[in-house]
């Protein structure tokens, strides 16, 4: 098919409270919510019952539209594949770890879920990484609570991408917005809370630790960790940075325009605008919401002063 005969979805986000969660992405956006506060928006996630994004122009869950419509997504997985989400933070984030998929299936019947983090607003420090060299010094460093000898922090502002594996050791730090790229998954083993004994709002429950998990799936030794060397290419009508490009995993990254400019990919993407506003072939665009682009839809046309971000899938 041309573009003439596909067409470009709105994907309406899902968003959930946080203990951590600020209100900086309402504020930034306008997004209208009786949640205390919108620590997390997921822009992109289709995971059946649970976080899964509405098409508005089908009425559908983002789940349901892959499935009806696999010819608009043309990959090879039993779900759609990626997903892509904000977050907003007034204190840190726990101290955590994604597991692989192999580990994740067997003991948790889900995928794992690395992460791709580039950070919107905001200056501070994130945990990433940690300084064990052995299993055997990690568990000793954790049983112990000596975490200022465990944890590794590096320094981070607005414009950073932090590329995080399956087995990372990381938290994300305070009175930041970012947008994070993954798979589509939802699956996260706790090490540390800083000894918070809220509840949490997404399960109504004190917020539990997996100290074995992790100690299971966590990379030992964990090389030195910084912000990621991007690939940044200009053109004259626009610049375009590659955050992560990893074929069957997910590949991700961002546009910016700053009057007029062309695009096109041969995959499925999804468009979430990130700053600013403008025009994706005459659909009006800004900052907070999020556009599926189908497989092979052709050239696009871009037209405003904006920067989106992109997340798509590429076959192995």
């Amino acid at each position: 098919m041309n573009n003439e005969e596909k067409k470009i979805y709105h994907i309406k986000p899902v968003f959930t409270q946080a203990l951590w969660g600020g209100q900086q992405l309402k504020e930034k956006y306008g997004y209208e919510s009786d949640l205390d506060n919108i620590g997390e928006c997921y822009n992109v996630i289709a995971l059946k019952g649970f976080l899964d994004c509405d098409v508005l122009e089908t009425k559908e869950k983002l789940s349901d539209f892959y499935h009806n419509n696999l010819d608009l997504f043309g990959c090879d997985t039993k779900e759609m594949p990626v997903r892509a989400a904000m977050a907003c933070t007034i204190m840190p984030m726990s101290v955590q770890i994604h597991p692989d998929n192999e580990y994740a299936l067997k003991y948790d019947g889900k995928l794992g879920k690395p992460d791709g983090v580039y950070v919107i607003e905001g200056k501070g420090t994130v945990e990433f990484g940690h300084y064990a060299l052995t299993k055997e010094e990690f568990r000793e460093l954790v049983e112990t609570e000596n975490w200022d000898k465990l944890l590794r922090y590096i320094p981070v502002e607005a414009g950073d991408f932090l590329d995080m594996p399956f087995g990372t050791l990381h938290a994300l730090g305070a009175n930041m917005v970012y947008i994070e790229f993954s798979q589509n998954a939802d699956n996260t083993y706790r090490l540390y809370d800083y000894k918070r004994q809220q509840i949490d709002p997404k399960t109504g429950k004190p917020r539990t630790l997996q100290v074995e998990k992790v100690i299971d799936c966590v990379t030992i030794p964990q090389n030195e960790t910084s912000i990621a060397t991007l690939e940044v290419i200009k053109t004259s009508d626009k610049e375009i940075t590659i955050f992560h490009d990893e074929p069957g995993l997910y590949s991700c990254g961002k546009i910016v325009v700053r009057e007029r400019a062309k695009y096109n990919k041969n995959e499925f993407y999804f468009l979430t605008c990130i700053e600013g506003f403008g025009k994706i072939n005459e659909i009006d665009i800004k900052g907070g919401e999020t556009l599926f682009v189908p497989k092979d839809f052709g050239e696009i046309e871009l037209i405003g002063d904006f920067t989106l971000t992109y997340v798509t899938y590429v076959k192995p």
